[in-house]
């Protein structure tokens, strides 16, 4: 093969089927990279939705005392406290915000007790000793006639 046979590429036509081929190729490229990376970010940040609320029949209004607590858990095992102070019920995790031992109500103090590095919580679930950064996770309660329901995230 001598030097006047090859042919420099700057000479070399495509022509439409070729032309044709490298446009189907080059959206099939971009197509496959988008859908991969569209599926990549969901997996890294997942979906954004909040998570749906059930509510749970956690214990009836004759079960918790007045001015004290009932330890209650939903189906799939976590635990919260049910609080009564006359005729309000208020539901707060037991997972205490520091390094999440489980914190007990004191009916004398009415206040949360975390064990681990004794802090306190007042009856809001505020804290108020130690060193536990933001309250205690608050679910919205529901009384039905004698019967107490707790919305929770579902698990």
């Amino acid at each position: 093969m001598s030097a006047s046979e090859i042919t420099p590429i700057d000479k070399v036509t495509l022509g439409r089927r070729g032309a044709m081929a490298t446009i189907a190729m080059a959206a099939g490229i971009v197509v496959s990279y988008g859908t991969a990376a569209i599926y990549g970010l969901r997996f890294l940040f997942g979906r954004q939705k909040p998570p749906r609320m059930v509510q749970v029949l956690s214990a009836a209004l004759t079960e918790v005392p007045d001015g004290g607590s009932r330890l209650a858990q939903d189906l799939s095992g976590r635990k919260f406290l049910l609080v009564r102070s006359g005729g309000n019920v208020s539901a707060f995790s037991t997972t205490c915000t520091h390094l999440g031992c489980q914190v007990h109500w004191k009916t004398e103090d009415k206040a949360f007790i975390c064990p681990c590095h004794d802090a306190v919580f007042d009856a809001n679930g505020n804290p108020v000793e130690g060193p536990p950064p933001i309250p205690l996770a608050r679910y919205p309660v529901e009384v039905r006639g004698s019967n107490i329901f707790v919305s929770m995230p579902e698990a």
